[in-house]
């Protein structure tokens, strides 16, 4: 789960071949989509999902205790730090994501959620007929990203692809960080690891840009400002 100040976004494991996941913006929409390899239900949030009071450390949702992974502030706008040398890609990869993109149209329907933190990345997308709900945990490094999806809920008709996959053991990777293998990035070629870890190898960088290799795209990860204000929510680097 994700609880920022404006969004709330959940996923939660029905059974080996099921899964439901909801989104909540404040003052602009709510989605709840209960996906399997055969059939897709979307349709509002039930009435009777509940969001308890937060302790220090965990939170009762639709009756499970969850813990705390990670704690998150929200900020104001700001000019993020640029890459000066190779040393600090890892920071900047890191701040420079951080953050909740978010675009809804009202008349179709379509839903196109980004929400970045410190360690964890998700996505949810529902456009044009294709659903693309994903929770992931990350480590930046100097060198570039270690990506581990954990929650992956896809039907892309362009693809076919029809996928419905959910940790077994979730929790404990959400809860613990990332073993990373220096050795694994290179800027040459795509690197899957056994446990299913996708390394996306530094290329280079400007003070304002860094390129790493996606395995199969270039991926572009942008410095935000707060003269262009991209961001529908900012989250600050810091605690």
């Amino acid at each position: 789960m994700l609880l920022t100040d404006s969004v709330m976004l959940y996923f939660e494991r029905l059974s080996d071949s099921s899964a439901m996941a909801m989104v909540r913006v404040a003052d602009w929409t709510e989605d709840c989509t209960i996906f399997s390899r055969d059939t897709i239900v979307r349709t509002a949030i039930p009435a009777d999902f509940k969001i308890g009071k937060a302790t220090d450390n965990e939170i009762t949702v639709n009756g499970k205790t969850l813990l705390k992974a990670e704690a998150i502030k929200t900020c104001e706008p700001y000019d993020m730090t640029p890459a000066t040398t190779p040393t600090t890609i890892g920071k900047r990869l890191t701040e420079w994501r951080l953050g909740v993109k978010f675009v809804f149209d009202a008349r179709s329907g379509d839903i196109a959620l980004e929400a970045n933190t410190r360690e964890n990345m998700f996505i949810y997308y529902i456009l044009n007929g294709m659903y693309y709900l994903r929770a992931a945990k990350v480590a930046n490094t100097d060198k570039g990203t270690l990506f581990f999806q954990n929650i992956r809920l896809m039907k892309n008709p362009n693809t076919r692809e029809n996928t419905v996959y959910f940790a077994p053991n979730n929790s404990d990777i959400v809860l613990r960080e990332l073993e990373v293998d220096m050795g694994a990035f290179d800027p040459n070629t795509c690197h899957f690891s056994p446990d299913g870890g996708i390394y996306w190898s530094y290329v280079s960088h400007t003070p304002d840009e860094i390129i790493l290799n996606g395995c199969g795209e270039v991926y572009h990860i942008i410095r935000q400002t707060a003269a262009a204000d991209n961001l529908y929510e900012w989250i600050s680097p810091g605690i």
